[in-house]
């Protein structure tokens, strides 16, 4: 079986060491950035997942409640992600940043996530019960060790950690249009620094 181009990261080390050269050497940036992208750069989906419900539970029941919900919804994201392809970047609080091969696989597993959660839900109690909102962009991506930076990371986070609402999954243009033919989904305005731009929600069934 070939191995997935995902299974490991360059290293930050590596990116860094650049980066200062490039700072230290602006005459020599256009060869730099050239090498930074043949080493970092890859065409991925990326998925960014944000639980709901932070302010209110935290403030009712304490941090500690908090992040044991934190660790309940790692447990169950991590393999998900895994089982369809993807790699988890990283988690950093109560987000989840990780890529796919494909939006597809994107997808299925955001739709997979809801749908462990729910279940694991039935044995929760009420106030232990975890939801999230998800977001996914579709576009080459700088990936290093623990972190990615693009167009399409930045249009995904602001669908899955500001747009969203809990339960749902939000896509981008470009990732939708890779989905289109498989699944069903609504369009809408989504407006960034003052520019329109049209997002798409997955619709269920």
């Amino acid at each position: 079986m070939p191995k997935n181009p995902l299974s490991s990261l360059p290293s930050c080390a590596v990116l860094d060491k650049l980066l200062n050269e490039r700072v230290e050497h602006p005459e020599r940036a256009k060869t730099l950035d050239a090498k930074i992208k043949k080493t970092f750069d890859k065409k991925v989906a990326i998925l960014i997942l944000d639980m709901s419900g932070f302010s209110r539970l935290v403030q009712r029941y304490g941090i500690i409640h908090y992040l044991a919900m934190i660790r309940r919804m790692r447990r169950v994201v991590a393999p998900v992600i895994a089982k369809n392809k993807g790699m988890v970047v990283k988690f950093e609080a109560d987000n989840a940043f990780a890529v796919f091969p494909k939006p597809e696989n994107a997808l299925s597993a955001a739709i997979e996530i809801n749908h462990d959660l729910e279940v694991a839900n039935l044995s929760t109690p009420d106030e232990s019960d975890v939801f999230v909102s998800i977001g996914i962009g579709y576009g080459t991506t700088l990936l290093a060790c623990d972190d990615m930076y693009g167009n399409e990371m930045n249009l995904a986070s602001k669908l899955g950690e500001d747009t969203a609402e809990r339960g749902e999954i939000l896509l981008t243009e470009a990732a939708q249009k890779e989905c289109a033919k498989k699944f069903k989904f609504s369009s809408f305005p989504l407006t960034i620094s003052g520019v329109t731009l049209k997002a798409y929600k997955y619709k269920s069934g």
